[in-house]
């Protein structure tokens, strides 16, 4: 599988050199190429280009060419993930998200501050925000609270 260097701008030797062959396409979309084969982004070939990703997805597709010499290699291709590891959730905290999830579900805004559904809601908001803001997934949040993905995004961004 071909890994990707995230977050990695080409080379300033190179960026140079790409800025030299705009005037030759075929050998343009030939170096391209051989820079995507070597491991970088399509994003990091187009920006000194000023080309679109999409752009310059079409010359790489539009191959394959000959892999050229001297191409660039990504310093480090080890993979970087985007979002950091959920800390989970304990078996107390789950059995309070289940049991709050049937009664907040059925809150309505007409309800009485004293209602049972009105204090559940509340505390099911202020705690699912409390957890998100510690790193637990929306969708761990939603299991555990027997809800669907969208509708905790919902209650944990405040989107309506």
């Amino acid at each position: 599988m071909r890994r990707s260097a995230r977050s990695q701008p080409i080379p300033p030797d190179e960026v140079t050199y790409l800025l030299s062959l705009q005037v030759d396409m075929p050998t343009l979309k030939s170096r391209c190429y051989s820079l995507y084969m070597a491991g970088w982004t399509l994003s990091a070939i187009g920006e000194p280009l000023r080309r679109a990703r999409s752009t310059v997805r079409s010359w790489v597709l539009s191959g394959p060419y000959p892999l050229e010499d001297g191409v660039p290699i990504p310093v480090d291709k080890t993979y970087v993930r985007r979002r950091p590891l959920s800390p989970g959730l304990d078996a107390l905290t789950v059995n309070r998200l289940s049991a709050l999830g049937p009664v907040a579900r059925t809150y309505r805004s007409r309800f009485a501050e004293s209602h049972t559904a009105t204090q559940a809601n509340r505390e099911l908001t202020s705690l699912t925000r409390q957890l998100h803001e510690q790193g637990v997934s929306i969708q761990e949040l939603a299991d555990a609270t027997g809800v669907t993905y969208r509708a905790m995004y919902r209650r944990v961004r405040d989107v309506r």
